[in-house]
């Protein structure tokens, strides 16, 4: 039961606000009971709702895992250099997995039976 603990809180102390979210996924890599646990986690904070005066960049999460490591990206939209720079590193990132995509296919294409055409 003391794992509960972790969620208690002093009857007079408020309630913690939860940030509102844009973007909240977790994805294992593997499918069930293929090798351990390669995941990519993303989160994006949804800023709307601030003050002006207090906005600060949102939380922005970038996880990617394999078995044994961990990656985590960061991004930041402080200034307009680095919310282009932001942008580039997403697009970048798209892109050199669609030709990696691409290359593996064409290997996983070369392993599959060929079939014989028999007329």
């Amino acid at each position: 039961m003391s794992y509960l603990l972790q969620y208690a809180r002093h009857p007079a102390a408020p309630a913690r606000r939860k940030a509102a979210v844009r973007v909240d996924e977790y994805a294992r890599l593997n499918r069930p009971g293929l090798y351990g646990d390669a995941f990519v986690r993303v989160f994006v904070e949804d800023t709307t709702a601030r003050r002006r005066r207090r906005q600060h960049d949102p939380r922005l999460v970038l996880q990617i895992a394999d078995c044994v490591n961990t990656i985590n990206l960061e991004f930041s939209l402080e200034t307009a250099e680095l919310r282009e720079n932001s942008l580039f590193k997403v697009d970048t990132l798209l892109d050199a997995l669609r030709h990696f995509r691409a290359g593996l296919a064409a290997e996983v294409a070369l392993r599959e039976p060929k079939t014989h055409d028999t007329r």
